[in-house]
């Protein structure tokens, strides 16, 4: 059997048939059209906040940063564990990086964020990641930060790096409504798939039509550039998708919920492997199904990749190695960060997609069970 990583949730041609024929017809496929702002509202309307579309996640998290004020060599706190855009999009808007620990479950710590705002008094922002589509501690991360603002007297902005995340909650509340910002990805490995783009979700409106402007080289009317900006626009094409697959969210959304506990329930009948954190009080999208080896097989997880591998399973080590040991970004490393060293060396993310069948997953599931069993 061979199993893919992913397989991603594309709406049928004949869903967006009759607006691709109406857009390649009439020409209007990008510059703000009809369908971009549909998925705009409709994504508006789905989350209860303000939002604006771009071009891909990267540039989102770019442009959200810069309008909310960054400035050049201002410090942006983010977890060492995540995907190397998290901190590209904060050199490219002119941060520094200071490298955060997480937390057993994988999201930023509350704990280690407490020590370097005690440690660091000139913070712009933070920078806390949804790993795989689990949300981060938001209460927590808030608290800590509020009481660093009371402290210094000026705001410590929250921005939330969402990429895994439209579709999931914590304590009732959607992803898209916490912190200053929250910025998607809405690329083929998501849920919500654009194919390529990215979303900004706000409470603060004038915040989104900064970001709007921004977008569009930093035009605010008539060829004058009010602002900075770039071209970060999503054209039709992709609204389009994006609107289908939107409409979808709630049945996808039902069904890996169904499929992720069906897996995690089989893995840990049949062995030692450790699924990573699910609490109770969460939706999680699932957007990588992930576990860690047991304790004794540390050191061991290239061996149960290249197992798997052998019996047509496809895997990736998310995230190793972690950003504050790799090349480019070792310089911005002052400390060792051993929590985020002993997960990374540990995590294996399994295939997971929302078509993924039963026999499939029991496939994997037998297979770390062998992979185990050869190990020991």
């Amino acid at each position: 059997m061979n199993i893919p990583l992913i397989k991603p949730d594309l709406p049928s041609f004949e869903a967006v048939e009759h607006s691709f024929r109406e857009i390649l017809g009439n020409g209007k496929i990008t510059n703000f059209g009809k369908y971009v702002g549909e998925f705009e509202r409709s994504t508006a309307e789905y989350l209860g906040v303000h939002t604006a579309s771009l071009s891909s996640g990267t540039m989102a998290m770019i442009m959200t940063l810069q309008a909310l004020g960054l400035h050049k060599g201002e410090k942006g706190i983010l977890p060492s564990f995540t995907f190397m855009a998290t901190r590209q999009s904060v050199l490219y808007a002119g941060g520094v990086p200071i490298f955060a620990e997480v937390s057993d479950e994988l999201t930023l710590s509350p704990k280690d964020l407490e020590q370097l705002l005690l440690k660091h008094d000139d913070v712009f922002g933070v920078v806390p990641v949804h790993m795989y589509g689990l949300p981060a501690r938001t209460d927590e991360i808030e608290d800590v930060v509020a009481a660093a603002s009371r402290r210094s007297g000026r705001p410590i902005r929250v921005i939330y790096d969402a990429a895994h995340a439209f579709g999931s909650q914590r304590d009732g509340r959607k992803v898209g409504t916490f912190g200053d910002a929250e910025v998607f990805s809405l690329s083929v490995t998501k849920v919500v798939v654009t194919v390529e783009g990215g979303l900004v979700t706000s409470h603060n409106n004038d915040l989104i039509r900064r970001i709007a402007k921004m977008r569009n080289y930093g035009i605010e009317a008539n060829y004058d550039a009010f602002w900075p900006g770039m071209n970060g626009k999503m054209s039709e094409l992709h609204a389009i998708v994006g609107i289908e697959n939107l409409k979808r969210l709630d049945t996808l959304m039902s069904q890996r919920t169904e499929r992720a506990r069906y897996y995690f329930d089989r893995i840990k009948k049949t062995s030692s492997f450790i699924p990573c954190a699910w609490p109770d009080n969460v939706v999680h999208t699932f957007k990588d199904l992930s576990v860690r080896t047991p304790e004794y097989l540390l050191g061991k997880r290239d061996a149960v990749i290249g197992l798997l591998r052998d019996r047509g399973i496809e895997t990736r080590a998310y995230f190793f190695p972690p950003l504050h040991e790799q090349q480019f970004f070792r310089p911005y490393a002052d400390r060792r960060l051993p929590v985020t060293e002993r997960l990374s060396r540990s995590v294996i993310t399994l295939p997971f997609f929302t078509t993924i069948t039963e026999e499939q997953m029991d496939y994997v599931a037998d297979a770390l069970a062998k992979a185990e069993r050869s190990l020991q």
